[in-house]
């Protein structure tokens, strides 16, 4: 929410980010309900910190209270700090009383009274956050929940999933697969983040456009992305400079399938059997006759069409 709305990119690492946990123990003892008085673990700034500090603290006031310690008797909650060296807490202060926060008003501060239209103005200004931007995202693009998540997890790369979307002129799935994918597979092996990425929404967006057109196929787009990644080239230039283009001429495939089926009569024995399967193992040998362009659908359909005569 903090990240969504602007207000702290929650860098734990550079000081963007501090929390504090309350950390109390539940049990039953000869017959009664136990709820001895909590810890309060101030500035915590890291998960690795927080999963080794709340498991020592809530240990720590079991065995006291089974030493029959102080806990037994005090009434309220103690602030304790975490030391990552010595991986265990220390006592800060205690707390007994609400007196003890020192509430009282500040005498250099004015009175503030917002108006209802005041509340309206900021409200309307509020961007929009993760749960609202998932439920959009599955019923505007008509994505999985899943998927959605994925894209949410990050701003970042949310923001990137609909420029790419706009870009590719709404194939949205087509673009969820891509981002969820190899996007995301290049980006966690490099360790880089959405904004340092060479790719930009409108490259992705060409990229998924070509595929859509049928200039290039799938495999031979996932070809084409690695070279955009390395290089930040768009993906039509990579695509003419080597060549890459997908072949749909008939003529060319047809005597392409003609050949396979000349070196593999039994699989067309096979096919006329029932065994369906058989067309498919056909489809590989005719793609590379063709070098991997052939457009795999004209391939299927050519295939059928010569077997049936």
């Amino acid at each position: 929410v903090l990240v969504f709305s602007g207000v702290s990119e929650v860098r734990f690492e550079q000081g963007a980010g501090r929390f504090d946990v309350n950390v109390s123990i539940r049990f039953t003892e000869n017959g009664e309900t136990r709820w001895p008085p909590q810890s309060e673990i101030k500035n915590m700034n890291s998960y690795a910190a927080l999963e080794e500090a709340v498991p020592y603290e809530a240990d720590r006031l079991w065995q006291e209270w089974q030493a029959g310690g102080e806990l037994r008797t005090r009434k309220g909650k103690i602030t304790v700090g975490w030391s990552p060296e010595r991986k265990q807490t220390f006592l800060q202060r205690s707390k007994e009383d609400v007196q003890d926060y020192r509430y009282f008003p500040e005498p250099d501060l004015v009175a503030f009274a917002p108006t209802r239209a005041d509340v309206e103005r900021l409200r309307a200004s509020i961007p929009e956050l993760p749960t609202a931007r998932r439920a959009r995202f599955t019923r505007e693009y008509g994505l999985s929940d899943y998927d959605a998540r994925i894209l949410v997890d990050d701003r970042a790369l949310a923001d990137f999933f609909e420029a790419t979307v706009r870009a590719a002129g709404g194939e949205a799935k087509a673009v969820a697969n891509w981002v969820t994918g190899e996007f995301l597979r290049y980006l966690k092996s490099d360790g880089g983040s959405v904004a340092g990425a060479k790719i930009t929404p409108a490259q992705l967006g060409a990229l998924v456009a070509l595929v859509k057109k049928g200039e290039v196929s799938s495999s031979v787009a996932k070809d084409v992305f690695a070279e955009m990644w390395q290089s930040g080239s768009a993906p039509e230039a990579i695509v003419k400079s080597k060549g890459l283009t997908q072949v749909s001429d008939e003529s060319a495939i047809a005597a392409a399938v003609d050949a396979v089926l000349a070196e593999n009569p039994k699989a067309i024995v096979d096919y006329k059997a029932g065994k369906t399967r058989a067309l498919a193992a056909l489809v590989g040998p005719v793609m590379n006759r063709m070098g991997g362009k052939a457009n795999p659908a004209v391939v299927n359909r050519i295939l059928a069409e010569r077997i049936a005569r």
